[in-house]
């Protein structure tokens, strides 16, 4: 094995890439197979560079320390897969990280002698054995296939480099905004190993953190500010984040399929009132949703960091404040998961801004709504705060597979220029639009016979195969008239209920006068002041879409893009 062991440790490639491997295959079932296969040997480009290095440099305590940290690293990863459908990640850092004592032992009962830790402590001691043994029989890959052997390594190596760019490359994100434009580009081929995987963990954890800690701050001063409701009656306000929803597959908004029939019928007996013109300042779920629930405006030149969450507000005001989130950060975690989930859900901001949130996901938005839209509330104003799955890719992931939601087929597509697997997605899309207006319908219902203001708007748009062949959202540094229209215009409205409408007839004024005035969704929160009858010094009547004083000023989408001006060019 010396000979071979000069060039490269295969077991040191193994060691670092397998767990990424059973991740992928796992996570992305429907990925192409030839590019799945792809991806997989690339994985083991980076493992392979530090195998040849560690070789190279022919150090025996080196060596000792690589196999010591890829074999733990390959263990732990094997634990969090089986248990957890998730690698290492930021979010795992961060919860090991504010684990206390008490919480240790409690997960050390639970997990250290279930069936999959078990599982893990046999691959991991047969990993160890494998090695020993071939390792003593001194059996040598390249002796029987030198030709074969030295290309891969060479392949190996140059791929290696250019993983070990990619990762470097991360290093130069200082903003969250940078760092999730960079993960959701190549990182994919950069990290999927246990050892990048770490790195950018740990890198990850610590520049979130950063700006964590800033907004946390900032509400803690938020809630020593006094706010008050001036109205005594009851009083419920609910916000549904929708996900991924294009207005322009909604027949509430002129598409051809009936894809949401109960909203529309709302709006014809005059309780939902429909907005044409909003839009999100981002197409990325982390940032959007930061900075529609953040008091800040960016047309102002305000961070999201600086000004406090509007839960916070509310809950100064006397509401009971619950927040349903059916994308909270619980075991397989995304980037966005883990950027919202440890800002909106650290221990300082959940005391300060909720008197109630779920600690459980489901697999449907229309499950966490019947587990939850019944929870006892002890104040007599209420907020309520939904973020929703939507039609999150995969959109067939989010409705159940049966005949009653399954309505559209590939057939229902009048798309000559795609494909059947094209035309087929699209269909997908349409039945998570209509599944996600039956879900919302229960929210209406529920609030119906209460005085009750509901608003709906999506975090971004999508595109599915609109005018071109991209299905999801892209991030080239221009915008265009189409990409804005697609990613970035969203479905916004007001649902009042008949006792809403009869006891603030000024604002139901206010509403049906402001439907065609232009929007961004980070001036949110001075809209909900409005409606919740709230009186805060975090209050601006110049970016609440229901005040006269009320200007919108320039909305700019992605840091830099003006977008009236684009789309009026």
């Amino acid at each position: 094995m010396q000979n071979s062991c000069r060039q490269i440790d295969i077991f040191i490639v193994l060691l670092l890439s397998i767990p990424g491997w059973l991740y992928c295959l796992t996570a992305y079932p429907d990925y192409p197979i030839v590019r799945m296969i792809c991806w997989l040997l690339f994985i083991t480009g980076l493992p392979a560079l530090i195998s040849w290095l560690v070789c190279f440099i022919n150090n025996k305590l080196l060596t000792i320390s690589t196999y010591i940290i890829s074999i733990f690293l390959f263990s732990l990863n094997l634990f969090l897969i089986f248990h957890f459908d998730s690698m290492l990640s930021p979010w795992i850092l961060l919860l090991c990280h504010e684990t206390n004592k008490s919480e240790s032992s409690e997960f050390i009962n639970n997990y250290a002698f279930d069936t999959y830790s078990i599982l893990t402590y046999l691959l991991t001691a047969l990993a160890i054995i494998v090695i020993v043994v071939v390792k003593r029989k001194k059996y040598s890959l390249r002796n029987l296939y030198p030709k074969t052997t030295a290309a891969l390594m060479s392949v190996w190596l140059i791929v290696g480099f250019i993983q070990l760019l990619l990762l470097g490359n991360m290093f130069t994100k200082k903003t969250q905004y940078e760092l999730q434009l960079w993960y959701e580009g190549k990182a994919g081929y950069a990290i999927e190993n246990t050892f990048s995987n770490l790195i950018y963990s740990i890198y990850h954890l610590s520049l979130t953190s950063d700006e964590n800690n800033i907004a946390i701050k900032t509400s803690l001063k938020a809630s020593e500010t006094a706010a008050k409701c001036i109205d005594s009656d009851s009083l419920d306000i609910v916000v549904i984040i929708g996900e991924s929803f294009s207005k322009h597959h909604a027949s509430l908004y002129d598409y051809t399929l009936e894809t949401t029939p109960n909203m529309k019928r709302e709006q014809l007996q005059g309780n939902l009132f429909v907005f044409s013109d909003a839009i999100t300042p981002y197409n990325m779920t982390t940032l959007a949703v930061k900075n529609m629930i953040s008091t800040n405006s960016i047309s102002l030149g305000q961070y999201w960091t600086d000004y406090p969450p509007f839960t916070i507000i509310f809950k100064q005001a006397g509401f009971d404040v619950a927040m349903w989130d059916n994308q909270k950060a619980i075991g397989n975690v995304t980037f966005h998961d883990f950027s919202i989930s440890s800002y909106l859900y650290s221990k300082q901001m959940t005391k300060l801004a909720y008197d109630v949130v779920n600690d459980k996901l489901y697999d449907y938005d229309l499950e966490l709504i019947n587990n939850t839209i019944h929870h006892t509330r002890n104040k007599c104003h209420t907020l309520t705060v939904y973020h929703l799955l939507g039609q999150h890719f995969q959109a067939k992931w989010r409705y159940p597979d049966n005949k009653e939601n399954s309505v559209f087929t590939e057939h229902h597509i009048n798309r000559p220029d795609l494909n059947s697997q094209e035309r087929q997605a699209i269909a997908e899309y349409d039945n998570a639009t209509r599944y996600n207006d039956h879900t919302v319908s229960q929210i209406f219902d529920y609030y119906r016979h209460r005085c009750a203001a509901i608003v709906y708007l999506s975090d971004h748009g999508e595109e599915v195969y609109d005018y071109r062949h991209v299905i999801g959202r892209t991030h080239e540094p221009q915008k265009d008239k189409l990409s804005l229209t697609y990613q970035y215009q969203i479905p916004f409205m007001i649902w009042c209920s008949d006792r809403y409408k009869q006891r603030y007839p000024d604002i139901l004024s206010r509403i049906e006068n402001a439907v065609d005035k232009p929007f961004i969704s980070d001036n949110l929160p001075h809209l909900l002041f409005t409606l919740g009858s709230i009186n805060t010094p975090y209050y601006y009547p110049e970016k609440d879409l229901l005040n006269k004083r009320y200007h919108c000023g320039k909305r700019i989408v992605q840091n830099s893009t003006d977008y009236d001006t684009v789309m009026n060019e």
